[in-house]
């Protein structure tokens, strides 16, 4: 037992696949770990009150660096994309005919490079 523990005991228990999941895809949902989960669930269910300090939040490693980058990409993308969007605006509003008609023609595409690069994070986070 580690020094900075402070429950002493434990208990093995054996589980089906079932409600392994089950007890698992719950302490995800309320964002604990699923000894937290069983911990607080028997408590509730032998009437004995946990102090609320013994309910660990779930781990979450940090998101990588790269993850990270292409957050700042796509908020640099879509500003992009609104900049473009007010040129376009202002162009037309000015008389520049072919100016405006180049940056409209520009717009879907960033737009598309915007949705994209959502869902290339959304699949490197696995969501």
């Amino acid at each position: 037992m580690s020094e900075k523990r402070k429950l002493n005991h434990s208990l093995l228990v054996r589980l089906d696949d079932d409600l392994y999941g089950r007890i698992t895809e719950q302490a995800r949902q309320q964002d604990v770990t699923a000894n937290s989960l069983v911990r607080r669930t028997m408590a509730d269910t032998l009437s004995y009150p946990l102090p609320p300090n013994q309910t660990v939040k779930a781990f979450a490693p940090p998101k990588p660096e790269y993850i990270k980058e292409l957050y700042r990409l796509r908020e640099s993308t879509a500003e992009l994309c609104g900049a473009l969007v007010q040129y376009a605006i202002k162009s037309r509003q000015e008389g520049h005919v072919m100016a405006h008609e180049e940056a409209e023609k520009l717009i879907p595409d960033v737009h598309d490079a915007v949705r994209n690069l959502d869902r290339l994070r959304k699949k490197l986070e696995g969501k």
